[in-house]
């Protein structure tokens, strides 16, 4: 086993070095003299194409020849809405990352992927080898997409200070950001301009809304609004200077906080996916391992256990990916796709919603109100009937996953039976390639006379013996005969079991409730991530808030607004009250209060309702500016201590597949087959004596 290892080990060694050797050289020359002449060259001879050039334009040919084919199509795509939350601006540059980000991905994949592939054998090996490039695509994938939010994030900060830089000079909003646009990096440069053609359009307050719905994050769509206002409505000078300067130093402060906050968290939960994909690569040497070591483990992992602690560990390790994913992902908004859901289409079958109407709860019951008010927190698109197909839908695939994990059990003990070496009753250490063929001719013989003996009735132990004495020849000691017809008796009792026992049945109808009640669950650990993140939420409201309450004309419709453009917990309920605001705005605040019933929340729509009477914006939120310096001290806690839940969460989950494979996969089947083993050593000593 060693052997065959190694090979394949050192193949992958070399490349590793050559690959090494490469970068280094690479490094070394790209700053170097030679470099610089070659650059000289370059601009010498317009006419000729660099390399970066010729490479990019391969790229764009490439991306069109993949165009042609419809699963690459299907997937380039999909790549691409992930990469529109940048606003990359053009159509070359969105074409030329979305190439270079599957290419990158698909060469690392198949790096790891060929010499895997090499060593695999069997159908399990593969399956795990399957689910790890799914894990492993979405790792990358997300590194991918984090990489060119975190560069848009500090491009953006340094944006900030050019505009502030340039204001000063010109006192002229959109004179600011054009300088400041002119020299800022590609990406940051074509939000810039983007930015100056709003502001000086004939039509701005129709462009304003164009962008703010197509705008990456919320730091340009609070940018956007407060240029646009202080172009139309002028700005105003305070005792604490300009009121578009504080808007942007307090755009600024949350923009550093956010960048503090996914650097840290990043930190804290990198390498957690790898660690929960790890515990796939080691199966295989584990079960070497143990079998050559405890020749006993061999027939527990080629047997019905070992097939279902393989198949207990795939499930760990997906539900492990999917839960680190989620709680890496809870900074964005809900994923709104455009496509009709699975749960719609299903729900119009006429049978399917008879079952629906029949087993879910009642239009005005309590657990409809709960399990409604459960997808409101978590900003989930189904309707209520929609979630209790997807339900229905688990618990039947579950119920079914189950009863068929039971049925190839079975057919795995059956094969086992027929096929696995019949190896002596006291075995200490590995057979001899001697006694090795000997097992397997002695299966094979038990094979010949079950297929003989399995149309006669009634059976015996004496009508076996003579079916022996007729396949072996030179004839055997009696003894030994009588021992070969027991274990055949043994093996054919076991044969005749049912494919499905009753316990069997009610742990499938168990399954089958669990997997009704998953998604119940998944949202309820949604919800609890969700909820660390609504006071985190409420500060940045806050402040979007406090940036707007010393503007003139500023009205709380327009609060609204601008909440709505910056939230994305409460963006559903901000939604709807906008919606309803010109039929009532005490209606509306009260249903806002109703919708998110979080204290914190609630006391910030009560002070808009205080500025909506008989109050001023400036008058309702004065407190802000006066705890400004202690709200953000309690602020900087209360992220330290968020960051470190969801870091405790990650690792929980993370280590989780690991401990498995250690504990469920090698440490406690060898405790059990060794007691079973040791039974029978004791068995056959109760025997001689």
């Amino acid at each position: 086993m060693i052997r065959e290892w190694l090979s394949p080990l050192l193949g992958i060694l070399m490349v590793l070095f050559l690959l090494a050797v490469a970068a280094f050289l690479w490094l070394s020359r790209r700053d170097s003299d030679i470099a610089a002449i070659r650059r000289y060259e370059s601009l010498r001879k317009p006419g000729q194409a660099s390399r970066r050039q010729v490479m990019y334009s391969f790229l764009q040919q490439l991306y069109s020849v993949c165009e042609q084919v419809p699963i690459l199509r299907a997937y380039l795509h999909h790549l691409r809405k992930r990469l529109l939350i940048v606003r990359l601006g053009d159509e070359w540059k969105l074409r030329l990352e979305t190439m270079k980000s599957a290419l990158w991905v698909w060469s690392l994949l198949l790096l790891i992927v060929i010499p895997l592939a090499v060593m695999v054998r069997d159908l399990f090996t593969w399956g795990m080898l399957l689910l790890g490039l799914w894990v492993g695509h979405g790792v990358l994938a997300d590194m991918g997409v984090q990489r060119l939010e975190l560069r848009l994030l500090r491009q953006l900060r340094t944006f900030f200070g050019d505009i502030r830089h340039h204001y000063h000079r010109h006192g002229m909003v959109e004179e600011a950001i054009y300088e400041a646009a002119d020299g800022a990096p590609y990406e940051m440069a074509l939000h810039g301009q983007e930015l100056y053609e709003m502001l000086t359009d004939s039509d701005a307050e129709d462009k304003l809304a164009q962008y703010v719905e197509l705008a990456p994050n919320r730091y340009l769509q609070g940018m956007a609004g407060l240029s646009y206002l202080i172009k139309e409505h002028g700005d105003r000078k305070t005792e604490s200077g300009s009121i578009y300067l504080k808007g942007l130093e307090k755009l600024l402060g949350e923009l550093n906080l956010e960048l503090l906050r996914r650097e840290k968290l990043s930190y804290l939960l990198q390498g957690l996916t790898v660690i929960a994909l790890v515990p796939l690569l080691f199966t295989r040497p584990i079960e070497a391992w143990a079998s050559h070591f405890f020749p006993s483990m061999d027939a527990f992992y080629a047997g019905a256990l070992g097939w279902l602690a393989k198949l207990i560990l795939l499930v760990v390790v997906w539900l492990s990916y999917v839960l680190l994913r989620a709680l890496a992902e809870l900074d964005g908004g809900a994923r709104h796709t455009s496509r009709t859901r699975w749960e719609k289409r299903v729900y119009g079958w006429p049978w399917v919603r008879w079952i629906v109407q029949r087993l879910g709860p009642a239009p005005d019951s309590r657990e409809a109100e709960r399990v409604t008010r459960l997808l409101k927190d978590t900003a989930s698109p189904l309707r209520l009937e929609w979630f209790y197909v997807q339900r229905l839908a688990a618990g039947a695939l579950a119920f079914a996953a189950v009863l068929g994990l039971f049925v190839s059990m079975h057919a795995a003990e059956r094969h086992q039976l027929l096929y696995a070496p019949v190896k002596p009753g006291m075995l200490f250490g590995q057979l001899s390639v001697e006694d090795e063929a000997k097992a397997q001719e002695a299966a094979a013989l038990d094979r010949q006379i079950l297929e003989q003996v399995k149309e006669v009735r009634p059976r015996n132990e004496r009508i076996i013996m003579n079916l022996l004495r007729q396949q072996v020849a030179g004839g055997e000691q009696e003894e030994q005969l009588r021992l070969t017809a027991r274990r055949v008796m043994e093996k054919l009792v076991q044969l005749e079991q049912p494919w499905l026992l009753w316990w069997e049945v009610f742990l499938a109808l168990a399954a089958g409730w669990g997997g009704y009640a998953l998604p119940v669950g998944i949202r309820l650990f949604e919800r609890r991530m969700r909820r660390m993140e609504m006071k985190h939420e409420v500060d940045q409201l806050q402040a979007v808030i406090a940036m707007l309450a010393g503007m003139e004309r500023m009205s709380v419709e327009q609060l609204l607004i601008w909440m709505e453009q910056f939230a994305r917990v409460f963006k559903e309920p901000l939604q709807v009250c906008l919606l309803h605001f010109e039929q009532g705005e005490e209606q509306a605040l009260a249903q806002l209060k109703e919708d998110a019933p979080f204290l914190p929340f609630v006391r910030t729509v009560e002070k808009l309702e205080l500025a909506s009477q008989h109050l001023t914006i400036r008058q309702a939120f004065d407190d802000l500016e006066a705890e400004q310096a202690f709200a953000r001290e309690q602020r900087k806690q209360e992220y330290e201590q968020l960051i470190e839940q969801k870091a405790g969460w990650g690792r929980w989950i993370g280590f989780t597949p690991l401990m498995t494979l250690i504990f469920g996969y090698l440490v406690i089947p060898l405790i059990v087959v060794s007691l079973q083993q040791m039974t029978a050593y004791y068995e056959q000593l109760q025997r001689i004596q």
